[in-house]
């Protein structure tokens, strides 16, 4: 027999509670990394993923039907004047909505074509041929004007508004250059923390539904539950999903980002990112170089009201008035939608259980020889 510690508790005890453990920890570890390599992997795309793509007809002469351009950088009130500009009956979509609709579309059909030139380019090099290839340029303005959108704020996609510039000159720009460089820096070095959180929740939790294809779920939920709600709004190209989102279209919108969206902020990026008072006013004095000084209000959040914004839009009446709310910029959608949020996070962490639970009887039953 084993002896006992002066605890009292034997040796073989100690042992199996040791070897208890360390499984534990080897079987959370391989949980975890083969959840994460199936979500970036994508194994079950082609069950879950909705046609892309909005279905209105192109509008001629491949205008995008681009009416307001937000330029400014992050955390200079983009979310902000979209949901004024929403609240206005301006269909405007934030760079969320942009990538999930539009964008991704027109990422999508390139890498469809096996033999096209971008087909096997990441979305910041794509990003930076627009100014370079005219016709792919004239091919984004197509899918864009498909779904309808009516403005647009580049926040996360600041390498898009040259092109776009160019290719909307009649646009009135929202311009948000209120901030001096150190407020603007210091601003975004205290939210990039707080948005590397966000995104590694999203991740980890939503890794539940990648290891295997439950997504596949949800187009017939879609149909027998809310009526085909998630396909419409991709259709359709409405309402933005930064304006409404209930737990199926968030499910969807929150389990496709790392495809849609993450990819634009690895290397080179599609964001400006400025370290320097010139490269920040650069970015700004570009603006100069396609609009004239009528077409172009530069916005202050702080003292600018709805009735000046409807005033430079030309809409009268104006349906608002007053100073616009500021917007929440962290944890954006669970405190807009915490319904739709909280019922997806549930079921993220249920679908964990589940997957923990048949990874334990598989390793169970694997073992079972080694036991025998």
């Amino acid at each position: 027999p084993f002896p006992q510690t002066e605890f009292g508790i034997s040796v073989s005890a100690m042992l199996r509670s040791c070897r208890n453990w360390l499984f534990f920890l080897v079987k959370l570890v391989l949980f975890l990394w083969l959840s994460l390599a199936a979500k970036d992997a994508d194994l079950w795309h082609f069950l879950t993923q909705y046609p892309v793509g909005c279905v209105h007809e192109p509008l001629p002469g491949n205008h995008s039907g681009i009416k307001v351009l937000v330029l400014g950088l992050a955390k200079s009130g983009t979310r902000t004047i979209c949901h004024a500009l929403n609240e206005l009956g301006i269909r405007a979509y934030h760079s969320e909505d942009f990538h999930f609709l539009p964008w991704w579309d027109f990422i999508h059909e390139l890498r469809e074509e096996p033999l096209g030139a971008y087909a096997n380019l990441s979305q910041p090099y794509v990003a930076r041929e627009l100014n370079k290839d005219q016709q792919l340029a004239n091919r984004m303005m197509q899918k864009i004007s498909k779904c309808r959108m009516e403005a647009v704020a580049l926040d996360g996609l600041e390498m898009l508004m040259e092109p776009l510039a160019k290719a909307n000159p009649n646009a009135k720009v929202v311009m948000l250059n209120w901030r001096t460089f150190p407020q603007w820096r210091k601003s975004l070095d205290v939210f990039t923390p707080k948005l590397v959180v966000m995104i590694f929740h999203n991740v980890i939790s939503g890794s539940s539904l990648g290891l295997l294809p439950w997504l596949a779920l949800l187009q017939p939920l879609d149909r027998w539950i809310s009526g085909n709600v998630v396909e419409n709004v991709l259709r359709s190209g409405g309402p933005p999903i930064t304006e409404v989102s209930g737990p199926l279209v968030w499910l969807y919108h929150q389990s496709m980002n790392h495809r849609r969206q993450y990819e634009c902020w690895q290397d080179p990026s599609t964001t400006i990112d400025p370290k320097t008072e010139e490269e920040f006013r650069s970015f700004y004095t570009k603006v100069d170089d396609y609009f004239p000084k009528e077409q172009v209000f530069q916005w202050d959040p702080r003292t600018n009201t709805l009735e000046e914004l409807c005033a430079f839009l030309e809409i009268s009446p104006c349906p608002k008035k007053g100073k616009v709310p500021k917007a929440i910029n962290t944890w954006i959608f669970e405190r807009d939608f915490p319904i739709a949020a909280n019922a997806v996070i549930v079921l993220r962490l249920f679908l964990h259980w589940v997957n923990w639970k048949l990874l334990g009887g598989l390793l169970s039953l694997a073992s079972r020889p080694c036991r025998g």
